[in-house]
């Protein structure tokens, strides 16, 4: 990693509160066949993007790098994206919100996993890929498992030998049954058939620090939330939870091609999309997903999401969808168990 998760920060910070996406007079997005296409009209002014969680998380960072990746001449002059942080509710204040503001264009919303998985435990009603279009993959990379610098589960090996040994024999730092970590968890436990002592703490950043300071072996967390301590070396990488090896985290085995007979099916991955809601103009949705995505394949976003540990990732919308759909199924058979 050649940049410290600091330089992301210091970066993001140089942004003003309204991120601007250029000045140029022409809009970019582009159909299959290279054309230029943008509904007629727009945007004629600024679109508001609803982030559901408070300022300074990863969807904040990282929609507001993908503003900042815009081309001079993707959106006409005096017209920006404009970030709005929404918090509460575990993000379904901000999410529901959106889905009140009227359909004409001009409020995206942040989406992803933590949404899939409220719906999945009964917590809302909302679904992802019904009520919201995805236009835009933010960041598609894996769990992953976190160990202590030293000791027993400083290894992966290491720390499977110890939760094989009987049930409670390790302790896993999660923020709640719910939450990514939570259900990562489950999965292990019944692939293993023992029983995982778990500890719940208000933040990812808390659960980490409980591995750090020994009192909890391992946590499951999004990468880009530690790649501080990783690089520092108070903490270890041990593996990731997507189906397969992750190309931002090249050598980190995946624990269903390490434990095929157990893990075979564990496919856990932090998702997160900008969204509008599904029943927007189609040619608006089009041109959205186009113009962002161009945002993406930028070398800009590239560079500003280089400490995340994250591979930019343009995604169609029926691929976004299709995802959705599957990891609802994934996490509802994954509670039935």
């Amino acid at each position: 990693m050649k940049k410290g998760i600091a330089l992301l920060l210091a970066t993001l910070m140089c942004l003003s509160l309204t991120a601007c996406g250029g000045t140029g007079e022409q809009s970019s997005g582009q159909d299959s066949s290279g054309e230029n296409t943008a509904a007629p009209d727009y945007p004629t002014t600024n679109i508001s993007c609803i982030i559901p969680y408070g300022a300074g998380g990863t969807m904040d960072q990282l929609s507001r790098a993908l503003f900042q990746s815009l081309s001079e001449d993707a959106l006409p002059s005096n017209v920006n994206f404009v970030v709005e942080n929404v918090a509460g509710g575990g993000g379904l204040v901000g999410t529901e919100q959106g889905l009140t503001r009227a359909a004409d264009g001009y409020t995206i919303v942040g989406v992803n996993g933590d949404l899939i998985i409220n719906r999945a435990i009964g917590a809302t009603d909302i679904v992802l890929q019904e009520d919201f279009t995805p236009i835009v993959c933010l960041q598609d990379e894996p769990y992953c498992l976190i160990g202590p610098a030293d000791g027993d589960c400083s290894t992966l090996e290491g720390f499977i030998n110890k939760l094989s040994s009987g049930d409670n024999a390790v302790t896993v730092a999660i923020t709640g049954l719910g939450s990514p970590g939570g259900l990562a968890t489950i999965a292990l436990s019944n692939a293993f058939g023992c029983q995982i002592r778990t500890v719940t703490y208000d933040s990812s950043n808390d659960c980490a620090l409980a591995v750090v300071t020994g009192e909890c072996d391992a946590t499951f967390i999004n990468v880009s939330g530690v790649a501080g301590q990783i690089e520092a070396g108070t903490l270890k990488l041990l593996a990731v939870t997507s189906a397969e090896e992750s190309d931002s985290l090249p050598g980190t085995p995946s624990l269903a091609q390490t434990y095929p007979e157990e893990c075979g099916d564990m496919d856990l991955r932090s998702v997160c999309f900008l969204g509008i809601r599904s029943d927007a103009d189609p040619a608006i949705i089009e041109w959205l997903h186009n113009t962002l995505n161009e945002g993406v394949a930028s070398e800009t976003y590239a560079e500003l999401t280089e400490s995340q540990m994250m591979t930019p990732k343009v995604w169609d919308i029926e691929g976004m969808t299709q995802y959705c759909e599957e990891a609802y199924n994934y996490y509802v058979g994954l509670l039935a168990e």
